[in-house]
């Protein structure tokens, strides 16, 4: 909400225009000890401190008085959606472009939730701050909290759903971080299986089919590029398929599909040769 969206409000809830010094503050009019005049003067600090630059100590400083200018309206307040705009407003002031203090974050969207009982969209974003700070376990019993609250909602389990699905997929990429890896060899060489790596004199064979999206991956919002290594053997079909970069809802679908890409035959010197290459198996719900 700007400045002059705050200052309506303000007209409208004082009803009546006080004649005062036109050199003096807007939000004065309102009655400094308002809750609404509050609201009004912390927009002004921080509409202002949009204007200086970031690395500037100054900034801080009129971000600071923003965040006590809300917090005195939070309290000051008695109307709950006056109450609900200033504690949105901090989370503003708090989030990594401005101040970039997740526990004040935190905080006003904690203080959300109890002033929206019945709108599941602070914890949402509760569970996803904490999921960012690495509190993972204080995230899901968030997620889960909201789906007691809502047992017949989608939208809890959606959420639910994408936050395992992050885990899953952080989990099984450290592990594979962890497992210790053959040596790839050098592109356009062979292994000692007799199979040619992609690279330098020997060209990607191209493929037509599409992987089929999940539909209860795609309901769940889950998306993403799936790594696998192949090996296409000198027919050009797949003979051997391994995800290497995971995202454990779409893996399955990413094996089915590359197994089914038939590739154009790789020639050397006159003779079809198996190819081992790594492919990239797109999953958008666009």
């Amino acid at each position: 909400m700007t400045v002059s969206l705050v200052l309506v409000l303000l007209a409208l809830g004082s009803g009546q225009a006080a004649a005062t010094n036109p050199s003096q503050s807007s939000c004065a009019q309102a009655g400094a000890s308002t809750a609404r005049a509050e609201l009004c003067l912390g927009e002004e600090q921080f509409e202002a401190a949009q204007a200086v630059p970031v690395e500037s100590g100054r900034r801080a400083r009129q971000l600071e008085i923003a965040a006590d200018h809300f917090r005195r309206a939070v309290v000051l307040s008695p109307e709950a959606g006056l109450t609900i705009l200033a504690l949105e407003r901090l989370t503003q002031v708090y989030d990594p472009q401005h101040l970039a203090q997740p526990r004040q974050v935190e905080n006003a969207l904690r203080d959300l939730i109890v002033q929206q009982p019945n709108d599941l969209h602070p914890a949402f974003r509760l569970a996803k701050l904490l999921e960012d700070e690495g509190l993972t376990d204080a995230a899901e019993e968030t997620l889960l909290a909201a789906r007691r609250q809502q047992p017949d909602g989608v939208e809890p389990y959606r959420m639910l759903a994408q936050y395992y699905a992050r885990r899953a997929t952080a989990l099984s990429r450290q592990a594979q971080q962890q497992a210790p890896r053959p040596a790839p060899g050098n592109p356009g060489e062979r292994d000692e299986n007799g199979v040619y790596r992609i690279g330098g004199p020997i060209a990607p064979p191209s493929r037509l089919e599409v992987a089929k999206y999940p539909p209860e991956a795609a309901a769940a919002g889950v998306q993403g590029n799936v790594l696998a290594e192949i090996v296409i053997n000198e027919s050009g079909t797949v003979s051997d398929a391994k995800i290497v970069r995971s995202i454990p809802m779409l893996d399955e679908a990413a094996l089915q599909a590359v197994r089914n890409w038939r590739f154009t035959p790789t020639v050397v010197d006159g003779q079809s040769v198996p190819v081992r290459m790594t492919v990239t198996v797109n999953f958008t719900t666009r």
